[in-house]
């Protein structure tokens, strides 16, 4: 259920991740930037990791790694390419990522 609402929050402000997007792409040639948004970037992933310890949720630290960085490329390709996951049961695609890397 959780995945599927990061899912329906990317599709219901695009605007936002594709700044994102734009954003990070800016700090490969703005070594501040760099800095800031890795730190930045670094510390949501921490208090995410730190959410599914607390909240006793199935997996690991390097579980919640796993699933941050397959969502994050799963959103950016609905976003940059949506015809390649178009024809894909996105409901099913969600449930198969966490199945395996919940196991």
């Amino acid at each position: 259920k959780f995945m599927h609402d990061i899912i329906k929050r990317a599709d219901a402000d695009k605007a936002c991740y594709l700044a994102m997007m734009e954003l990070r792409l800016e700090a490969t040639r703005r070594p501040d930037l760099r800095t800031a948004l890795t730190r930045t970037v670094a510390d949501n992933l921490e208090f995410n990791i730190s959410f599914n310890e607390d909240s006793k949720l199935p997996g690991d630290r390097m579980t919640v790694i796993s699933l941050y960085f397959a969502m994050t490329g799963l959103i950016y390709e609905r976003l940059t390419l949506p015809d390649i996951v178009e024809p894909m049961d996105l409901d099913h695609l969600i449930e198969v990522l966490v199945d395996r890397a919940i196991g």
